[in-house]
């Protein structure tokens, strides 16, 4: 019987919240360390209020700049995402742990981000990027990206979430750690790589794609591999989406490619 790929919550996300380093410990001190460490994907969508689609991009290429790792403590990178026909935009980031994350996001640049007039409904989630997503050439900071902004031509994001049902955390691990290795360029026509992610506070688990094209995206997402994803039983509540990625992500270390 075919086997069913799961993304995977990060095992130990709880233990780095909760427990503190004994000094008389050199090796637990080093294993927490890393708990702590781990790479962190922050997902940011908003709509436009007043704005024009013409506008968003001006806007975009004036504060492009802004989104770098020598300027935001922490970032790795971020692609500039957007879907026009959804009328949904915002940017995909990977910091290096999730501290930097939620700094960020509690920053004065970040708010006053999200108190732009015509930027509106916003929606922040930050997810663990477990350590088997190196299989699927899922962490940032070992991607080649690309500095040319025409190599953005074409490159979509697919995000993918779901939740659990009937499904310990333990099990969901396990099998996301069998699976990952099916995730790769070469078994996946189009992939450059995928994060696996996943928040056991809110329960919410998935993935996040980069594809060369938006026809690889939507070819996997209706390929049989990914429906009998979809089929699994401990599987639910399904959402997929996919965006385009912005030139300007150039400037700040988004473009990725092979």
């Amino acid at each position: 019987m075919k086997k069913i790929l799961l993304l995977s919550i990060f095992l130990f996300s709880a233990l780095s919240c909760n427990q503190t380093p004994k000094k008389e410990n050199s090796n637990e001190n080093s294993t927490l360390k890393e708990v702590s460490e781990i790479p962190h994907i922050l997902i940011v969508n908003y709509n436009l209020n007043e704005m024009t689609v013409e506008e968003h991009s001006e806007l975009g290429s004036n504060v492009a700049p802004n989104f770098t790792p020598e300027k935001i403590n922490g970032l790795i990178g971020k692609s500039f995402i957007g879907n026009v026909d959804n009328g949904v935009y915002g940017g995909v980031y990977q910091f290096k742990s999730k501290k930097s994350a939620e700094d960020y996001i509690n920053s004065e640049f970040w708010l006053g981000i999200e108190a732009h007039p015509n930027l509106v409904n916003f929606k922040k989630e930050i997810f663990a990027v477990p350590p088997f997503s190196n299989q699927s050439n899922g962490f940032w900071a070992e991607r080649k990206t690309s500095s040319n902004p025409d190599d953005a031509n074409g490159l979509s994001i697919l995000i993918v979430r779901y939740s659990l049902e009937n499904m310990t955390l333990d099990e969901h691990l396990e099998l996301g750690v069998s699976v990952a290795p099916n995730f790769t360029p070469e078994k996946i026509e189009g992939l450059i790589g995928k994060s696996f992610i996943g928040n056991p506070e809110s329960g919410v688990f998935g993935g996040v794609y980069h594809f060369k094209t938006t026809d690889a995206a939507n070819k996997y997402i209706n390929s049989e591999f990914w429906l009998g994803i979809e089929a699994h039983p401990n599987l639910v509540n399904f959402s997929k989406e996919i965006f385009g990625v912005a030139p300007i992500s150039s400037v700040s270390n988004g473009i990725h490619v092979l």
